[in-house]
């Protein structure tokens, strides 16, 4: 399994970046695009939607939203952020609803008893999950687009960096050192000790790219960042978890060998991207 995990990770880091980078903007959306119907696939099947056609039903809209969105907010337009109430509302709702999704999890399994019931409330937590992510991505390779085609793409690997550290850190402390369980009725196999080797790994990670970057005068704008970026991804892998139990599987799904499904691998992804999106914004000079 874990031979599996790292040459499926070695294959997709690289095309990902790849697309990060080269993709022009429009190529750049269809394949966010695609990753994310794929995990709103994923989602539908944790809905437990009555069946195939409904699933498809679930996707089809989420694709309908995705068109319409890109078709109200051109990259041309995207900047700046004040300017445009409708992306300005979709990453204040992402983040709300991230600030929501920690308090489910954090009173889990109490909290279960408002939500897993319901099907179409589960499918509309996708939504907010997905949609707000998914236009922060974009809004974030757009970033100062006119003046340098790779500004936007140095912060989606910034956000990767982080997302990937704090993943990284999490196992190679959390795997042998890990013996105080965070949240054990959620997830058995996330550690207090591996929630701090990610932590610490961030942190690494901010310094040496402040270093390269001659010490910014907004530097403790990136460590607290960083850290309240690093806690909301620990929280996305956890609010996953937390779906995936009462669904009652293991998995999102198997497109990834050794890594399950997509949103098994996005899921730091869609809870980091909104907030660090309107980070980007407000403290880079770009609001």
């Amino acid at each position: 399994m874990f031979k599996q995990r790292v040459i499926t990770a070695l294959i997709l880091a690289p095309l990902a970046l790849l697309a990060v980078f080269y993709l022009p903007l429009a190529g750049f959306a269809l394949f966010i695009s695609g990753a994310f119907l794929l995990g709103a696939w994923e989602w539908s099947g944790l809905c437990s939607l009555a069946n195939n056609a409904m699933r498809a039903v679930y996707v089809g809209v989420t694709a309908v939203i995705f068109g319409v969105l890109y078709w109200q907010l051109p990259a041309q337009v995207l900047w700046p952020l004040e300017h445009n109430v409708l992306l300005s509302s979709l990453l204040l709702a992402g983040v709300c609803w991230w600030i929501l999704a920690v308090v489910l999890v954090l009173t889990y399994p109490r909290s279960q008893t408002f939500w897993a019931k319901s099907d179409w409330g589960k499918a509309l937590m996708g939504w907010l999950t997905l949609i707000p992510a998914w236009a922060a991505i974009l809004f974030i390779r757009s970033t100062d687009y006119t003046s340098s085609t790779f500004t936007g793409a140095w912060l989606i690997f910034c956000l990767l960096a982080l997302v990937w550290a704090a993943d990284i850190g999490g196992y190679i402390v959390g795997k042998p050192f890990g013996k105080r369980k965070l949240l054990p009725r959620v997830s058995p196999g996330k550690t207090v000790e591996g929630m701090l080797g990610g932590l610490v790994l961030v942190a690494v990670v901010v310094t040496v790219v402040a270093k390269l970057q001659g010490w910014p005068a907004q530097l403790w704008v990136w460590y607290v960042s960083a850290f309240f970026l690093t806690i909301l991804s620990v929280f996305g892998d956890l609010t996953e978890s937390m779906f995936k139990r009462v669904a009652g599987k293991k998995d999102s799904g198997a497109f990834l060998p050794g890594h399950g499904g997509i949103l098994d691998r996005i899921d730091s992804l869609t809870a980091t991207a909104p907030l660090f999106a309107i980070i980007v914004a407000v403290f880079g000079g770009f609001y």
